[in-house]
């Protein structure tokens, strides 16, 4: 195969950005990206349509939506924490706890390493997102940090601890689907994770230090005085140890998430009208009424209506990657980057490409490290291939990649809990950009056989 044929399979990819291009140009200001994946859907459904194109294209658009539906579910449970938690005081006391034990000139590094260890600890990046990412967000717009580079720390965080967590989903799937026992798997991620993170830390207090570092006259009074004057009931906290500690039993985050909102609603409702609008804010959102503008902003949010934007950007994804398998598109390209695997090394770069592909193309980030595995495990084994090299380029492109697109459940998860869009925070999530490379650096000087 020819390069130039090569670089005419991704034509789906070059419409997607056509139409991103053509909805920012004429300033859609309401679901951008949503419009643009669904144009990019139906234009490659119009370019390939047959007599059977529909017929084909219901059952793997719901194969694809069956895919999603825990993240839609997880999302919906996420804004509800999120409601519940602030109209129960619990996020005020979390980030008035992080507001006394954070250096404001650690700052960055420091939250990096909480939302690693908090992720490490629950296998899980998204709970921690939601959980202590939000609180930290919160100490960060104290202190004056800008907030996507606070996020971009978070989620930084986030993805090194999950990436090594022995309980984190993709993890196990990365190491089931490529025959590595978890541990052995780990251990061969650390040795590069290790490196990147420390890159990471450095920037993160570079910036600390140089750029950042909030004047007295940049952090916020008002809320410094609000939590001066919140009680310190460390019960609250109550509902974060249900959350966490809930992962020690190995129980699913949608129990984790279920057992943080029920615990929080139990400590603070005292009557029936109480109870009615701690329900009205887990669907509409808690709305704070103090009277101070900057902490009514700070305490508000959440809630099942906030999360519908990100819903909505989710199932567009699905929808065009749908197309995208309909048409035959995603059938080709892989055959066509298997066509060009010569090498030992190239069968990394071709399952590490495929894995940033279908985070791309599709919503889900399952599907970019099954689908690569299953496409080129047998050519691993052709090429002799060390199993755990397959597994740690899954993890290093399909899981790493993730959060760095806006319409992939990863990032519009990332942007819809931490309340950063995906492009914004994008520059900063430095141990995600510095580990790709790096990988891809790596294997560009390993010598194939």
């Amino acid at each position: 195969m020819n390069w130039w044929k090569f670089v005419l399979l991704f034509s789906p990819i070059y419409i997607l950005i056509f139409f991103i291009l053509i909805v920012h140009f004429f300033h859609f200001q309401s679901f951008p990206h949503q419009l643009a994946l669904f144009l990019s859907g139906l234009t490659i459904f119009l370019l390939r349509r047959d007599k059977d194109s529909f017929k084909r294209l219901i059952p793997i658009l719901w194969k694809n939506l069956k895919s999603v539906l825990p993240a839609i579910e997880i999302l919906f449970l996420v804004g509800m924490l999120i409601a519940a938690w602030s109209f129960s005081g619990v996020l005020g006391v979390m980030v008035k706890f992080g507001f006394s034990i954070l250096n404001v000139e650690f700052f960055l590094p420091g939250i990096c390493c909480i939302a690693a260890l908090a992720s490490l600890v629950s296998g899980s990046s998204w709970t921690t997102a939601g959980t202590f990412g939000l609180a930290l967000m919160g100490v960060g717009e104290i202190l004056g940090f800008p907030p996507e580079v606070s996020c971009g720390a978070i989620v930084s965080g986030c993805y090194f601890g999950d990436k090594l967590s022995p309980l984190s989903d993709t993890t196990n799937l990365a190491s089931n689907l490529s025959s590595v026992p978890i541990f052995d798997h780990i251990q061969h991620m650390l040795k590069t994770s290790l490196i990147s993170f420390s890159m990471a830390l450095v920037l993160y207090f570079f910036l600390n230090k140089f750029f950042f570092f909030p004047k007295e006259s940049s952090i916020q009074a008002p809320l410094v005085l609000y939590l001066k004057n919140t009680n310190q009931n460390f019960l609250l906290l109550l509902p974060v140890v249900c959350v966490f500690g809930s992962s020690f039993f190995k129980l699913h985050v949608r129990v984790s998430l279920i057992l943080g909102i029920v615990s929080s609603g139990i400590l603070t409702i005292s009557s029936l009208d109480h109870l009615v609008l701690f329900s009205k804010s887990m669907v509409v959102g808690f709305v704070s009424e103090t009277g101070e503008p900057a902490i009514d902003s700070f305490l508000s949010g959440g809630g099942i209506s906030a999360i519908f934007p990100t819903e909505f950007l989710i199932v567009s994804a699905v929808w065009f990657g749908a197309n995208l398998e309909n048409s035959g598109y995603l059938k080709e390209i892989l055959e066509g980057i298997s066509a060009l695997v010569k090498k030992q090394k190239d069968v990394i770069f071709a399952t590490m490409g495929s894995a940033l592909l279908l985070n791309l193309t599709t919503a889900d980030q399952y599907l970019s490290i099954v689908i690569p595995a299953n496409a080129f495990r047998n050519l691993a084994d052709t090429k002799k291939i060390p199993k755990k090299d397959i597994s740690r380029a899954l993890e290093d492109s399909g899981t790493i990649t993730s959060a760095l697109i806006p319409w992939n459940s990863c990032g519009a998860f990332m942007a819809a809990s931490l309340g950063v869009a995906t492009i914004q925070y994008l520059p900063f999530v430095f141990f995600n950009l510095i580990h790709i490379t790096l990988s891809v650096a790596l294997l560009g000087f390993k010598k194939s056989k």
